[in-house]
């Protein structure tokens, strides 16, 4: 089993996403530097837990594993909750899109996500961001490439 591989499929979609959006929005994985210059800024920070690993299946020997997935969009606060929606419905989709890839990338990663719930918005106290949160649970098969 490869954690690194499963978190890799999901964070590349949510990079590529981030990237394309006008201008493009930086995007921050667990237990990357981040600073207080980084956090002043628009900025989209991602967060995928392990929940069930190494369930059973018959036949070859492939892994499913499932979790929780949390994208938090913050962009700047006294502006409306425009940005934060166009940034959040970007990252739905790209995450949406997920399903609809049936084969197994080289990697040998077959990532899929459960309904998304989301997005919810906040103003932030005493912060320069406002904040919207997507969040959904995934299921993530993985063989051996």
């Amino acid at each position: 089993m490869t954690f690194q591989a499963i978190r890799a499929a999901y964070e590349d979609h949510i990079r590529t996403a981030a990237a394309a959006l006008t201008p493009p929005v930086p995007v921050f994985f667990e237990n990357q530097p981040f600073t207080d210059a980084d956090a002043a800024k628009e900025h989209i920070l991602m967060r995928l837990d392990f929940g069930v690993i190494g369930e059973e299946t018959i036949g070859d020997m492939v892994e499913n594993v499932r979790g929780s997935l949390v994208v938090e969009v913050y962009t700047p606060k006294g502006r409306g909750p425009g940005r934060s929606q166009v940034v959040a419905a970007a990252l739905a989709k790209a995450l949406s899109a997920m399903n609809a890839q049936r084969r197994k990338a080289a990697t040998g990663v077959r990532a899929s996500i459960h309904p998304i719930i989301g997005p919810s918005f906040a103003a932030l106290e005493g912060k320069p961001h406002f904040f919207a949160r997507v969040g959904c649970g995934f299921q993530a098969s993985y063989t051996v490439p």
